[in-house]
């Protein structure tokens, strides 16, 4: 019987790829009818980016809201709709929020696929061959760890099944160990590295995945080997070596942090893989970035600037969408030290008069600004989602080289000093340059960050302050182990990884709750 699959395809097939990710599913075809000439490889390859850009809100969701950056009660009054599950770390198996392994087995059935027939085909240049391979390959992987630090131990599927998408409850399978896991995402990622072999070109755009892209997981993954899976050193030699090698691409700083996510920048130096969004196509998370991070303008008459300007009189006025996700009102004084420019374009605070006082009400998220198009009244949510940037790069290659027991200041400070401005920096070395940022009075009972004094601590106060709002925090305390993710999030011990949905256990009996719940 022939094997019949839904592919989803690319809406549009061009010389660059860059921007051009719509993907329209179109009718179902034998897989004997498929795979016949160069175009359908390149159009599954789009249609596989595509489908991962679909799961980036996931993604955000497992790598952030459940440390210590937000509050479930929005200061405007909005209901969070099921967010506080994970700001609370009240998750259990009837509440996950977060279903089905994420959905994440539909992908990697296409990424089976597609890994299947181009090892098999011969209607490919070698070259594209092994570009589609690495790319695949490297993608599986990244799925696949995502899953590792967020339930553990999970099934392993690595052939492909009849549809277009898989349902983890219907295979009727055993989850495999989390070494088990671990040993496969490391596979995967040398046959990607091998794929990719000396080619560390950004191909069809850094929307796509890549060699430098394989090489930035391949560094996170040995972290997490060697921190939370017994690797020790060995595996931090191998990470330290990985995120050295990022560097043989065309990666590099903006000299100014704004411009990293401005929308007239956008696939600058410093992305190395980023989530594509377009006019007609596709806004951040799929619109909800809009829906949970975006004050709305009803309450826009109530509040004002820190000046007392009315926020429907300054650059916020063409803003409009709902709060979910309340940012710790505290954050806004203890997180970046004077003189950071990452304060004013990571967030803004939100005033109030109240008599002849202007109050500080609470800080909303701006590091993603949005775009007014011509004709339209509000900003439309078309930024980029950066998953790898060279500044990640760099703090990856401090954690490496913190475990190691070796000096971090060239990295800490090459962040810092773009952070600062070199002007400010090189005149205030003292307080802010690595290891000095120590002020007592300013890292006295702060919640989010301690001072420089202890280098993980001086890793993690840096992510925090570069990352807000891209999917990192929640790992990278976690990454650094059990204390540090219960000092910076309100979560138990016991329930740092997260419940399988009832649904989920009750179609696959072989499966077993996550430890904890």
């Amino acid at each position: 019987m022939k094997k019949i699959f839904n592919y989803i395809l690319a809406g549009c097939l061009a010389t660059s790829f860059t921007g051009c990710l719509d993907m329209e599913p179109v009718s179902s075809i034998t897989d004997a009818n498929y795979w016949k000439d160069a175009s359908q490889f390149e159009a599954f390859n789009v249609g596989l980016h595509g489908m991962l850009r679909e799961r980036t809100y996931t993604i955000f969701e497992l790598g952030e809201p459940r440390a210590d950056i937000y509050n479930s009660n929005p200061f405007t009054g909005e209901a969070t709709q099921g967010v506080e599950r994970m700001i609370d770390n009240t998750l259990n198996a009837a509440n996950p929020v977060i279903s089905n392994f994420g959905d994440f087995y539909t992908l990697i059935n296409q990424l089976n696929l597609m890994i299947s027939h181009t090892e098999t085909t011969d209607l490919l240049d070698a070259n594209v061959k092994n570009y589609y391979l690495g790319e695949a390959y490297g993608m599986r992987a990244y799925i696949y760890f995502h899953l590792l630090r967020s339930w553990g131990g999970v099934v392993l599927h690595l052939d492909y099944t009849e549809g277009s998408s898989i349902d983890i409850g219907n295979l009727s399978k055993a989850a495999a160990s989390a070494s088990e896991v671990m040993e496969q995402i490391k596979k995967d990622i040398q046959s990607s590295e091998d794929a990719f072999g000396n080619n560390y070109s950004f191909k069809y755009g850094r929307c796509y995945w890549s060699k430098a892209a394989t090489m930035m997981l391949k560094g996170e993954v040995y972290l997490w080997s060697g921190r939370q899976m017994g690797g020790g050193n060995s595996d931090y030699t191998i990470a330290k070596a990985a995120l050295e090698d990022v560097k043989n691409a065309k990666v590099g700083l903006q000299s100014e942090f704004n411009k990293v996510f401005a929308y007239d920048n956008k696939e600058n130096d410093e992305i190395i893989f980023t989530i594509h969004s377009g006019r007609n196509e596709y806004s951040m998370w799929n619109d909800m970035y809009r829906m949970t991070m975006v004050m709305n303008q009803q309450f826009f008459s109530s509040y004002c600037d820190v000046k007392g300007t009315p926020l429907a009189e300054t650059e916020m006025a063409d803003m409009n969408g709902l709060i979910r996700y309340q940012i710790e009102q505290d954050l806004y004084t203890q997180l970046f030290r004077e003189g950071d420019t990452r304060k004013a374009y990571t967030i803004k605070g939100i005033y109030a008069k109240e008599g002849e006082d202007i109050i500080f009400k609470a800080p909303v998220a701006y590091k993603f600004q949005g775009v007014l198009l011509e004709g339209s009244s509000t900003r439309s949510w078309l930024d980029d989602y950066p998953i790898y940037r060279y500044a990640d790069c760099l703090l990856a290659l401090a954690e490496a080289k913190a475990f190691l027991g070796e000096d971090i200041s060239a990295e800490i400070n090459a962040v810092r000093e773009r952070a600062y401005g070199t002007a400010y920096f090189n005149e205030h070395k003292a307080e802010v340059a690595y290891p000095n940022d120590t002020d007592a009075s300013f890292y006295a009972n702060n919640r989010f960050v301690a001072s420089d004094a202890e280098p993980i601590e001086a890793i993690l106060k840096e992510r925090l302050r570069e990352f807000m709002f891209e999917g990192k925090r929640w790992y990278d305390i976690r990454l650094m182990g059990d204390d540090y993710a219960t000092k910076y999030s309100n979560a138990n011990k016991s329930r740092l990884l997260w419940p399988i949905d009832e649904n989920s256990l009750g179609e696959n009996d072989a499966l077993v709750q996550t430890p904890g719940y």
